[in-house]
């Protein structure tokens, strides 16, 4: 058997893409096996992650998003200002780990650029099908996932609801992007192709919904609207095509309630649903806000300098994880609205340099290049979903959230600037006389 080289390099960034998306529990299981290999297999992650930022940066001859870089970095000056001023300096450690998905940000627009989407598209699908199985699994077979863990990359039954196991996993912003990529393949395709399409999008339905987050479900339900009415909207889409979409989705709507309301089916769904609604997270129920927002009221009250407003209070400042119930060695130095924890950590220099070079510059800049491509649409919905959550939960401060966030800034950027260098290319080609016409054409 012989692999071509499109192959390899698919299997090999798939699998390089999973280190940072905790998709294999790398990390976790070293940890589990030997504290101090997870230490040292980490140490080497940012070792990896450097080695290809500097790979990026020879085969460039630049540094392709350094406000996204510079963000990443930050850390880095704590750890030299920590250590100058012989100061602990253990806050700043955990975000090298915490930002290194930002770190990785100019290798993976060197990665978009020189690839094709259908390349693109392929490799990240390999990672989200692999991450939604087994979040799946994790809530199918409970027994199966570890019950305890404080990794990023680890698969964990965090809490019970009910008799509901709670799964807490990494790659959820990538599942999200999987989910557009069904929804908008669902459009285009028929036949055997529609079934296969339909059933991965129910697989990534089901992983974002084994979480349990009534914030995340509530963003990824919004954006998932937006996509639909998006490819409603659009005229490449047959309007026979959308007729059969509807058609189909209401006969199953209306199947299942058939079978729910004319069989014995309904008293188990009534007892189900008594049995769910005191539940915090089936309802409306606003203790855990409370929580979060007595969090940031109490890290705010720490900031009493302009200084401290500009550049924040640093990675070395720590709060309580529970303000009401405190508990020794219970602390954190981010907060659970990831905005309001950049903020406080980085100040507003750092809440600048990730909403204007993570968020806006990317789409801006597509909004005046206009590039086109299959995978723009739902980049910009991935990138869309992850700003929303950020308002809700921690999403900045984690690695797979910062990555997925770097790689859909990182792949507009990419694809504007083909775009641009395509466009410019085609105007410098001179003109050139055809006699025999009697015209001219373009080389």
């Amino acid at each position: 058997m012989q692999l071509r080289r499109r192959d390899v390099d698919l299997w090999l960034h798939a699998g390089l893409f999973s280190v940072y998306l905790g998709a294999l529990s790398v990390f976790g299981n070293l940890r589990r096996i030997d504290p101090s290999l997870g230490s040292a297999a980490q140490l080497g992650l940012l070792l990896v992650t450097w080695s290809l930022l500097l790979f990026a940066v020879w085969r460039t001859k630049r540094l392709p998003l350094g406000g996204i870089v510079l963000l990443a970095l930050l850390p880095y000056l704590h750890m030299i200002y920590f250590s100058a001023a012989a100061e602990p300096v253990n806050g700043a450690f955990s975000y090298f780990y915490k930002f290194s998905g930002f770190l990785m940000a100019p290798y993976l627009w060197l990665w978009a650029r020189f690839r094709d989407d259908r390349q693109i598209e392929g490799t990240l699908m390999v990672v989200a099908l692999v991450l939604a199985a087994r979040a799946v699994l994790s809530f199918a077979v409970p027994a199966l996932t570890p019950t305890s863990g404080r990794f990023g990359d680890d698969f964990i039954v965090y809490e019970w609801v009910g008799p509901l196991p709670r799964i807490f996993y990494p790659g959820m912003a990538l599942v999200f992007f999987g989910l557009m990529i069904s929804l908008r393949n669902i459009f285009l395709t028929s036949g055997r192709q529609l079934a296969l399409e339909t059933a991965k999008a129910m697989l990534f339905v089901g992983a974002l919904a084994v979480n349990l987050s009534r914030g995340i479900t509530m963003f990824a339900v919004l954006v998932t609207v937006l996509l639909v009415l998006v490819k409603f909207s659009s005229t490449r889409v047959s309007a026979g095509r959308k007729g059969r979409l509807v058609l189909t989705t209401l006969l199953s709507l209306t199947g299942v309630t058939l079978l729910v309301v004319a069989t014995p089916l309904s008293d188990t769904v009534a007892q189900v649903a008594a049995g769910f609604s005191n539940q915090e997270r089936f309802s409306l129920d606003q203790r855990n806000l409370d929580w979060r927002v007595q969090q940031v009221r109490a890290a705010y009250r720490l900031i009493e300098t302009d200084e401290e407003r500009l550049l924040g209070v640093g990675t070395n400042t720590f709060i309580p994880e529970s303000i009401e119930h405190p508990e020794p060695g219970q602390v954190t130095n981010e907060l659970h609205y990831s905005y309001d924890s950049v903020r406080w950590t980085f100040g507003l220099a750092g809440l600048a340099l990730l909403v204007g070079f993570a968020l806006l510059q990317p789409v801006l800049r597509l909004l005046v290049i206009r590039p086109q491509g299959p995978l723009l649409l739902p980049m910009v919905l991935t990138g869309g979903f992850i700003a929303l959550v950020g308002i809700y939960t921690v999403v900045f401060t984690t690695t797979d959230w910062s990555f997925v966030l770097s790689l859909c800034a990182a792949y507009l950027n990419a694809r504007c600037e083909a775009w641009r260098g395509a466009a410019a290319s085609t105007r410098s080609v001179p003109l050139r006389f055809s006699i025999p016409t009697g015209g001219f054409s373009h080389d």
